[in-house]
């Protein structure tokens, strides 16, 4: 039985540092609800829960869409324009 929580607890340390560290990693259109210090802050706080609020929650993943970029700040979005552009003008 000792065993089986000592293993609990080395998964739910790493659980806990990956998620600080993912927090921090973390752009800033890569965090919603709340800025990057509270978050955290929450996961600090709550070891356990605050991490699963930040995956849950808190984090925005290309699977969820996200925050929308404006066409003026997307940078694949004005390559792609200036690769028309290039190729449009060849003749």
């Amino acid at each position: 039985m000792f065993r089986l929580w000592l293993v609990i607890g080395f998964l739910a340390a790493v659980f806990y540092v990956y998620s600080i560290v993912s927090v921090c990693l973390a752009d800033r259109l890569g965090v919603r609800g709340l800025p990057k210090a509270a978050w955290v802050a929450v996961v600090v706080i709550f070891p356990i829960i605050g991490a699963a609020l930040w995956f849950w929650v808190g984090r925005v993943d290309g699977r969820r869409g996200g925050r929308v970029i404006a066409p003026d700040d997307d940078v694949e979005f004005l390559s792609s324009l200036k690769k028309k552009n290039d190729h449009g003008s060849d003749g």
